[in-house]
């Protein structure tokens, strides 16, 4: 039985503690002597001399203490994608003060509808010997997908003519024009938006490349999707000062029809690379985003963050290193949405393979490396009670590319701070005890946002 103890930092349960098991979904508060007591009927400490008087074990039983823990599997080692990632260019018609891969900046990169083509074909091969009912392509990118539009319109072409079922997303910023609006409408079945709230907010950190609002044809775009009823998600991008997340999620809640909607920090103090949090942000965003929580649940929406993600029983943070093909406009197979250039610093270590005259090759000797490597990280976290949620967190956040070693930090400070808020909160909707109603593995994709239910 896997049990983490942790004590409530809040000041008016001082001497209290959550009792966590996080593969069975189970959480409730106990003072000392009942945390004791179920360490010890977990097997972690010798039971009392007395015994344990029959109406806690009842008690216990009646919240299911006693059941079995089920870890997942672990990821398949075989490389065997049904979705495939196409990172369609390294241009965008925004500049968003924050953007790592500092898009629109750098000599024009594009992947060509051979490349595409040859992703598609192997994920759908993959998907049909399998005997899957259908199989994804993403289109996403360092820049702007729709910037690269004769290949993504290709792309999708190609993938509606393979016998098994094509689901087709997009990951975007939504400044599109009326044709493309329409021809998102009739092609694709989902679309991730990349907003960050509030006109103020969205125009002061994501300008367009002349410098003007994005926020008026953003809008537009929502109010086209709403209107069709067209299924998508909203990418926000927070920025410190955090007070104004609360807001930027109302106004989201109040001007949109989107049920779904993930936040996370940025720390960057510029384009082209990512920063690392300070000791103040972990705090501060973590009660922005407990204040922003509650105006989405009351609204009916859900909100959540990659680092902390209650309910979530997983062994890894993404899928991308392990299941999916994605695909460059080098032709390089990366392990990563972000490794879309040739100047990306984990380049080296997150290229597994490449396509070349239509043919994807896998480096498998590279892929196993890398798998080894966050393998590694995520072992250091075992005696974390986040280990089954974060999973390690995301590599390309914790990894120093010149020191070559992982880097614990504030984000982790962040990811515990908030799980414990989300577990406090949970337990006392519930009645006192939180069991999990769900369980979903990571990475959330378009479709897990309609089988999620707001944390109410």
């Amino acid at each position: 039985m896997e049990i983490y103890l942790l004590p409530v930092t809040d000041a008016q349960s001082a001497g209290k503690f959550i009792i966590y098991r996080p593969v069975h979904g189970l959480a409730f508060i106990g003072n000392r002597s009942m945390t004791e007591l179920c360490l010890a009927l977990a097997g972690k400490a010798p039971l009392p001399a007395g015994g344990v008087p029959q109406e806690v074990l009842d008690f216990l039983n009646t919240l299911g203490f006693f059941d079995q823990d089920v870890p997942p599997a672990p990821p398949d080692p075989a490389f065997q994608p049904v979705m495939a990632t196409l990172l369609l260019t390294n241009q965008c018609q925004l500049r968003c003060i924050y953007c790592y891969a500092a898009a629109g900046e750098f000599p024009p990169q594009q992947l060509s509808a051979e490349l595409g083509c040859a992703a598609i074909d192997y994920v759908h091969d993959t998907a049909q010997r399998l005997g899957r009912t259908s199989y994804e392509i993403s289109f996403h990118g360092g820049g702007e997908p729709v910037m690269a539009w004769e290949v993504m319109t290709a792309c999708t072409e190609h993938a509606r003519l393979k016998p098994v079922k094509a689901i087709l997303t997009l990951t975007s910023n939504g400044m599109w024009n009326a044709r493309q609006t329409e021809w998102i409408l009739a092609n694709l079945d989902g679309v991730g938006i990349s907003m960050d709230g509030g006109l103020a907010t969205q125009n002061r950190q994501r300008p367009t490349a002349g410098g003007w609002r994005s926020s008026t044809r953003v809008m537009r775009s929502l109010a086209k999707l709403d209107q069709h009823n067209f299924h998508y998600g909203i990418r926000m991008t927070a920025l410190a000062p955090w007070q104004s997340l609360p807001e930027d999620v109302r106004f989201i809640c109040e001007n949109t029809g989107c049920k779904g909607m993930q936040v996370e920090p940025a720390f960057n103090a510029g384009r082209g690379r990512h920063g690392q949090p300070g000791d103040q942000d972990a705090a501060a965003f973590v009660e922005a985003f407990m204040q922003a929580l509650e105006i989405a649940n009351q609204a009916g929406r859900v909100l959540h963050y990659s680092g902390s993600r209650l309910g979530t029983v997983t062994t890894t943070f993404c899928n991308a290193p392990y299941q999916a093909l994605v695909v460059n406009p080098s032709g390089q197979v990366v392990a990563c949405f972000e490794i879309a250039t040739d100047s990306h610093a984990l380049l080296q270590l997150s290229t597994i393979g490449h396509i070349t005259h239509g043919q994807v090759s896998i480096d498998e000797a590279a892929r196993q490396a890398l798998h080894a490597l966050i393998a590694g990280q995520r072992a250091a976290c075992r005696d974390c009670f986040c280990y089954w949620s974060c999973a390690g967190d995301c590599y390309t956040r914790s990894y120093d590319a010149q020191a070559g070693v992982f880097r614990r930090g504030v984000r982790c400070d962040i990811n515990r701070l908030l799980m414990e808020k989300l577990l406090l909160r949970a337990i006392e909707q519930g009645g006192g005890v939180w069991r999990s109603p769900t369980r979903y593995s990571a990475p959330l994709s378009m479709a897990a946002f309609e089988n999620l239910e707001p944390q109410a």
